[in-house]
């Protein structure tokens, strides 16, 4: 059964433009539904109760923050998984979103990758909704507890964000994550997704945490790990760059150089020499 989604946004091009590139990359996962105002968001929410809603923070009649604001007043099994829009790169909007139960924040212009990774991770969310309701009408004593705190989950209150408060933790699972799987196709989608942190979050906290974005650590680790490989008289080039998570040769070359100042071939006769 498709997921119900709302789309909220004063701007058609940008609805007609999500409701695009959702659909071709999520093909039949999602019935969309798209309105120009929080307004109208508010009353399709009342008739349809959509389990995702993707709202700009800023629309005419009503806008997000006054949304959401709506939405928390209904009953916690109502509510919706909200995604929040903005154009403005400003803490305080950030802020009141999460404050009103926000559980994504992506700013504008949409990054695709961005709006993917939010997606599969609340539509992780909802299938662990949906298992543990089944799990609850087999056995509601038993699990009452355990649905309690779920459902606390699916309001997006305060009390579930503060349940994240263990960055450390979570930052630290997700280097490991990446030393184990570094030489697989690896994205920031699948490692935030992996500690159960949303995509928007995950990223500004693996760059405060590391001291540097996830794309550029993934290099260093993976350009550490040739150096070791490079020692080996029997492996060639382009099979360490497969062995380290490169797609071609011409891809590892130009990286190795940029990280290390030679190419991968100098820095082995460099390496050699010196033994």
């Amino acid at each position: 059964m498709a997921t119900r989604l709302l789309i909220a946004d004063d701007e058609k091009n940008i609805r007609m433009g999500l409701q695009s590139m959702i659909e071709r990359e999520f093909s039949g996962l999602y019935e969309c539904a798209l309105v120009k105002d929080g307004r109208e968001a508010w009353q399709h929410v009342q008739h349809y109760s959509p389990e995702l809603v993707i709202t700009d923070i800023r629309m005419p009649v009503m806008d997000g923050i006054m949304l959401m604001q709506h939405i928390r007043e209904l009953e916690p099994g109502r509510r919706p998984m909200v995604i929040i829009l903005s154009g403005y790169d400003e803490f305080q909007y950030a802020r009141e979103a999460i404050r009103c139960g926000a559980r994504e924040y992506l700013l504008k212009p949409i990054v695709r990758e961005e709006l993917f990774g939010a997606l599969a991770t609340l539509n992780e969310e909802l299938e662990q909704h949906a298992g543990q309701d089944r799990l609850e009408q087999r056995n509601p004593i038993i699990n009452d507890n355990i649905v309690g705190v779920e459902k606390d989950r699916r309001t997006g209150s305060m009390d579930s964000v503060s349940v994240i408060a263990d960055t450390s933790g979570s930052m630290s699972r997700a280097i490991q994550y990446i030393h184990a799987h570094y030489s697989e196709d690896l994205n920031m989608a699948v490692v935030s997704n992996s500690v159960s942190l949303n995509y928007t979050y995950f990223s500004q906290a693996f760059k405060a945490y590391t001291g540097m974005s996830f794309v550029q650590y993934v290099k260093k680790f993976r350009i550490a790990e040739a150096k070791k490989l490079l020692g080996c008289q029997g492996d060639k080039i382009y099979e360490i760059a497969a062995a380290v998570g490169f797609d071609n040769a011409k891809h590892f070359n130009k990286v190795f150089r940029e990280l290390e100042g030679m190419t991968p071939q100098q820095f082995r006769v460099k390496n050699q020499r010196g033994n």
